[in-house]
Parts: C-alpha cells; sequence; structure tokens
C-alpha cells in the first residue's frame, strides 16, 4: 500500500493504471486539467485535484505526503495539424514535468516513473532500436521527451529519490481513439485497404503491458536512474494488424492492395497540393513513409534487469479492444 499520485489521471493510459492502482490498494491522487472525464467510480477511492502543470501555482503542494509518482501528462504530436510549436511542447513536457519535480525535490517522494516516447529516440529508423540506441529525436514533441527524460534523472540524482523513464511506442487497448481504434474503424466501413504488401513492421504495446511495467519498476530494486523500452514483444506486421482486426470484426480483408508505385504517385500529388494551399494534405509522401515503413524497438532489457514480461498482445487482447470499439460504436 502506497500513497501514490498520478499526473494526468484522467487521459487514456491514466485510467488504466488508476484502475490498477486502486485494486493494489494504494491512496491514489489524480491530478487532472478537467474534471469532466473522470470516471463515477473514482469518487469513492480517488482523490482527485484540479491543476495546470505549466502553471506552477496551481500543482503547489501536490506531492505533500506522496511517495511515489507517476508522470503522464504531456502535449503529444497530432499529424492532423500543423498549428504546433516547439514552445507549446517545451512549455508542457519539459517545464510542466519540471514544475511537477521541483514540487518533488523536498517533499520526501522515494519514485518519479516518467511516461516517455520511443520518439525520444528517433522518429523514424530502419534499425531495430534499444536503450543503447543513440537518441536523435526529429520533432519537437520527441526532442522534449528527451529532454524532460534527462530532468527527470537530474531531479533523482539531486534530491535522492528513484527515477524510472518508459519509453513507449504506440500503446492500443480500450479506451484509446487514436491510430489503431481509427484503423478498426475503417476495416469496419470497408474503407481500409493496404499500401503494398503490408510487410513494413511496427513495435506497440497493449495499455495493460505499460501500466504492468509501471508497476513492476517500482517494487523493483535496481531501477535508478533508468530508461527502459516497454514493448509487447512482438513486432507486428501491417497484414498482420489488418487480419487480427478483419477478424474480430467477423470481416474479410480485401484481396487487393494499393501498389507502392501507384501510392507514390498519389504521395507526389499530395505534396504539391499541399505546397500550393499551404497546408499538409491527408497523404503526402511523409504520410507514406509512416505508412509503410518499419519501426521496431527491443524491450529486453526491462525483461532481463527487472524479469518483467508482457501478458498482452494483440492476439490475446484483440476481442477486448474490438469489443470496447463496438460498444462506443452503438452508444452514438
Amino acid at each position: 500500500m502506497c500513497n501514490t499520485l498520478v499526473v494526468g489521471a484522467n487521459s487514456f493510459i491514466g485510467q488504466h493504471l488508476i484502475n490498477e492502482l486502486i485494486i493494489k490498494g494504494d491512496h491514489v491522487t489524480g491530478l487532472v486539467r478537467s474534471f469532466q472525464k473522470n470516471p463515477a467510480h473514482w469518487k469513492k477511492s480517488v482523490k482527485v485535484i484540479q491543476g495546470d502543470i505549466t502553471e506552477k501555482r496551481s500543482v503547489t503542494g501536490i506531492c505533500k505526503g506522496i511517495e511515489t509518482v507517476f508522470h503522464l501528462a504531456a502535449k503529444v504530436h497530432d499529424f492532423s495539424t500543423e498549428d504546433q510549436t516547439a514552445e507549446e511542447h517545451f512549455a508542457v513536457n519539459v517545464q510542466g514535468t519540471r514544475n511537477i519535480l521541483d514540487e518533488c525535490a523536498n517533499s520526501g517522494i522515494r519514485h518519479f516513473v516518467y511516461f516517455s516516447s520511443v520518439k525520444a529516440m528517433a522518429e523514424e529508423s530502419a534499425d531495430h532500436l534499444d536503450e543503447t540506441s543513440a537518441p536523435s529525436p526529429a520533432t519537437p514533441y520527441g526532442k522534449s521527451k528527451l529532454e524532460a527524460e534527462k530532468l527527470v534523472a537530474e531531479y533523482g540524482k539531486k534530491y535522492g529519490f528513484k527515477t524510472t523513464s518508459l519509453r513507449l511506442p504506440l500503446v492500443y487497448g480500450p479506451g484509446n481513439k487514436g491510430n489503431i481504434y481509427r484503423m478498426i474503424e475503417a476495416v469496419d466501413r470497408g474503407r481500409f485497404i493496404m499500401i503494398g504488401r503490408g510487410e513494413n513492421r511496427r513495435s506497440m504495446v497493449y495499455v495493460g503491458n505499460v501500466t504492468d511495467a509501471a508497476l513492476a519498476v517500482t517494487d523493483s530494486p535496481g531501477v535508478e536512474d533508468k530508461v527502459f523500452i516497454v514493448t509487447d514483444g512482438i513486432d507486428y506486421t501491417v497484414r498482420e494488424l489488418y487480419a487480427v482486426i478483419s477478424k474480430g470484426l467477423s470481416k474479410r480483408p480485401l484481396p487487393f492492395y494499393i501498389p507502392m508505385s501507384i501510392a507514390k504517385g498519389l504521395a507526389l500529388v499530395g505534396d504539391a497540393a499541399g505546397a500550393i494551399v499551404r497546408k499538409p494534405l491527408p497523404f503526402n509522401a511523409e504520410v507514406l513513409e509512416k505508412l509503410t515503413n518499419t519501426f521496431t524497438f527491443s524491450s529486453m532489457k526491462i525483461q532481463k534487469e527487472i524479469g518483467f514480461k508482457p501478458q498482452y498482445n494483440l492476439y490475446n487482447t484483440n476481442d477486448e479492444t474490438i469489443g470496447w470499439y463496438q460498444s462506443v460504436m452503438s452508444s452514438g
């Protein structure tokens, strides 16, 4: 039993994590920007505080009496808009993290767990990356996450508390209306057509593996000033992902795909049109690269050093994710 603070409590991962902390018996405090998203069952088991990590005064005293901090709040990269600046990402992901760390500095916390991203390492890479790979983030989001990781480690060393950063690839599961949700919806509506043969691979992680890893590092020795990549331990091809989703929806995958030569031509058109209207179109060369490149990571370090093994994967959780998607669709 532990006094725990979850920063970004009503985020997708935050809600799953808090559910596990409640089961564990922790005394949980959740910091949220808005009360509107809070699950009803939190009323009896979670102390909810409203605040903005970019406003130092709104988080004053937040770490008093806290032993473990899970920091999830972040400004993420949204490819649907170009109206994002490095200043915005650094204000939330770096300065916001610093504001929380300042509150932790002399409060007596024991462990600070930071939820980072593989984008702190690279935006794309043909290599199978691990924690020994030299980070070279390419976007404001990735750069700000790497800077925040360094800040977390510095504070831990200076003020004597353990720090662990968890680098996550694409996270999926019930509650996440991100890329996988959109793919499920496209397959369900018959709008998903594979580009190329779908043999490119991607590392992903089920939300249950993320929460299990977060709890595992807090219960394990030897995690001071450590960075761990967390994945399902399986690198999925787009073809496999398409097949699993189709099966869960009782749909038959389309028997054809868009040849890469045609896709590249369409991407060039998208680039040209985007230059004319001065905004990126939904399909261009950058989007094509992200859809067809391989981007994989090793999670062996966390398995070897603390014995963590992911229990969940795309195959044994698909029914749960598809069931949640269908409940969302049926509720309107």
